[in-house]
């Protein structure tokens, strides 16, 4: 076998370090804890709203924001969103517009004990980005989930091992999008073929 010379070794060190770099790596999409604000419109929710998604008004576009669970929701007051679980617990969230997407989401989740939260965040292209935060008790978990790089997010999924008493204070950041009025109940359904379908590109990534 040939001996490698040793001037040969660096050479190919630096070859290597040249071409890590030149890999390229998705980093479009950030998930961090913490109240961090973007360019933010706040979420509105109408008083005594209930069912399986319900819709809120982002305050300045006039976009409709779809809060779609695994169980009844509810929106128990009106102003700033506030979305419950109908039997008092909630373990599971996904945050869209019903047409179009955004740049960022900020919200508070309302924990009833300690326990942990997954976010899958869905970009309008690359791959999903799914990351794991610690929740508290205390009732201020915020979060804040980011598109740089001119990406844009089409929706935000959350699974939490814990009961979460509500989720507060959604911010949607450069919403962009038709502005409709909420759609009918034959249109939901369509909403929910459309989610299921998204679940399904996040499974086929994560394979």
């Amino acid at each position: 076998m040939p001996r490698i010379s040793r001037t040969l070794v660096p050479v190919a060190m630096a070859a290597l370090a040249t071409f890590a770099i030149a890999t390229p790596v998705y980093a479009d999409l950030i998930i961090a804890s913490g109240n961090n604000p973007q360019v933010d419109e706040n979420v509105l929710l109408n008083t005594g709203l209930s069912g399986d998604p319900i819709f809120g008004t982002t305050n300045q576009t006039g976009l409709s924001v779809v809060f779609d669970s695994n169980e009844l929701l509810l929106a128990p007051s009106s102003g700033q969103a506030r979305v419950e679980g109908a039997d008092g617990t909630l373990t599971q969230l996904s945050i869209s517009l019903f047409t179009g997407t955004f740049t960022s989401l900020i919200l508070n989740i309302d924990a009833a004990t300690d326990g942990s939260v997954s976010f899958t965040a869905n970009p309008v292209s690359g791959p999903p980005l799914i990351a794991a935060f610690a929740l508290g008790a205390s009732g201020n978990n915020f979060f804040t989930i980011t598109a740089i790089n001119g990406e844009r997010l089409t929706n935000v999924l959350f699974t939490s091992t814990v009961n979460v008493t509500d989720v507060a204070q959604a911010r949607i950041g450069n919403a962009a999008g038709a502005n409709l009025i909420v759609p009918e109940p034959a249109s939901m359904l369509l909403l929910g073929v459309g989610f299921v379908g998204g679940v399904g590109r996040w499974r086929r990534h994560r394979g």
